[in-house]
């Protein structure tokens, strides 16, 4: 009996003790793409405070994915990581752990160093005075385009719209497309596409996005922008590569990758691996051009604590280990071009191995002013997204004129932001 009560006495002590204590799991749901793979690999080697495991999917699965762990309360998932265009949605129905009420309910708790990141990219993570994630990459519409092509046929790189479709013009051959489209992809096309062409034409506050105002006013074609960034787009979708109705994010990176194109404006983290083909080095890239005023919309990716989640210090304590540094390094050094760490942004030999990031250098040399997404704040980002998406696609394929395609894509904001 003395020896079963000791045995019991010294059981207990090993549950308690730290030494002895389980390792905690932290489950993130992730997305498919290089930094998203770091999270999982070099990074969870690298962290020592929990053991790392995630489980990836494709873009729109993702959300799908998200909303159901999410609205149920699953606590599967301890973090997740969703496109800056969802967080409202995270945040807004309580789905997200808040990092200051972490850290208020234990003071212990190391402070994030959040003076290390880019401030561009810590702006979508904030709700009501409330800090609820951090970045995990920072993209923006960039302007890729073969420079080879261009010098041979002796044009200037482009940086306004009329520039540019005469240089697809002049580019447009039978075997190299002048430029490439994105229209089968809901967020390609709205945000990439008819975005990058919307948001130089009105003057918009930095914390405005050009489709709704602070008041949810409906503005994208308030001066007849809208109709006007779907003529752009039909100017030059004569000189885009054939099939490109159905073309998303892995189509166009890929025919631009492979030569099939000689320009394409669309977000930076789309063209990781552009280089990678046999096309190494005959790429410049830059912000993309512009109508009146030089702005740039800029987004990316952040990682929430998942409300429901049982490890929530644990979960906050990696992602203040993240914001000390190497956890961002580790995601530039398995290829990521989208960074949010500030001194690898200003690293000329950074760029040097990841030549995107100029174009957030040749932010200062044209006097870009950033945005933000389109409709970040809203609920059903989605929702108003895809409506966007429908008439501005009709408007470019020629099933509607522009000012009918945005006439209608007003209706259909105006219920689904009136419910």
């Amino acid at each position: 009996m003395q020896n079963t009560a000791a045995m019991s006495a010294l059981f207990a002590a090993w549950r308690v003790s730290p030494a002895f204590a389980e390792t905690v799991k932290l489950n993130i749901l992730n997305s498919n793409t290089l930094w998203a793979e770091a999270l999982t690999g070099g990074i969870a080697k690298a962290y020592t405070g929990s053991e790392i495991t995630g489980e990836s999917n494709p873009y729109e699965a993702h959300y799908e994915k998200l909303l159901i762990e999410l609205s149920q309360g699953s606590a599967t998932f301890d973090l997740v990581t969703l496109d800056d265009l969802w967080i409202v949605q995270a945040m807004l129905n309580n789905w997200a752990a808040p990092l200051d009420d972490i850290r208020a309910a234990k003071p212990s708790l190391p402070e994030l160093q959040l003076g290390n990141l880019s401030p561009l990219s810590l702006t979508y993570q904030e709700f009501e005075n409330k800090r609820y994630g951090l970045p995990v990459a920072m993209t923006t519409p960039i302007f890729a385009y073969r420079k080879d092509l261009l010098e041979a046929k002796g044009i200037a790189v482009p940086t306004n719209w009329n520039e540019y479709r005469a240089a697809a013009e002049a580019l447009h051959t039978d075997k190299v497309a002048g430029n490439v489209l994105l229209m089968g992809g809901q967020d390609a096309h709205m945000s990439g596409d008819w975005g990058s062409r919307l948001m130089g034409m009105t003057k918009i506050e930095p914390s405005n996005d050009g489709v709704l105002d602070e008041n949810r006013n409906i503005v994208f074609n308030s001066e007849g922008q809208g109709a006007r960034a779907i003529e752009r787009l039909r100017e030059v979708l004569p000189f885009t590569p054939k099939g490109s109705e159905g073309f998303d994010y892995p189509e166009g990176s890929s025919v631009m990758q492979q030569g099939g194109a000689a320009m394409i404006i669309t977000w930076s983290d789309v063209l990781v691996g552009i280089e990678d083909g046999p096309n190494k080095g005959k790429f410049g890239y830059t912000v993309a051009p512009s109508e009146k005023f030089q702005q740039q919309m800029v987004g990316g990716w952040s990682i929430i604590i998942n409300a429901a989640s049982a490890h929530k210090e644990e979960a906050y304590n990696f992602l203040a280990w993240m914001t000390e540094g190497r956890g961002y390094e580790l995601m530039r050094e398995r290829g990521e071009s989208s960074l949010v760490l500030q001194r690898d942004i200003d690293n000329p030999d950074v760029i040097a191995k990841a030549p995107t990031l100029q174009a957030f250098q040749d932010f200062s040399k044209r006097g870009t002013s950033s945005i933000s997404i389109p409709p970040y704040r809203e609920v059903n980002a989605v929702e108003i997204q895809r409506a966007i998406y429908e008439e501005v696609l009709a408007g470019v394929n020629g099933r509607k004129e522009p000012k009918e395609a945005m006439a209608t894509a007003e209706d259909r904001v105006r219920k689904i932001i009136e419910g």
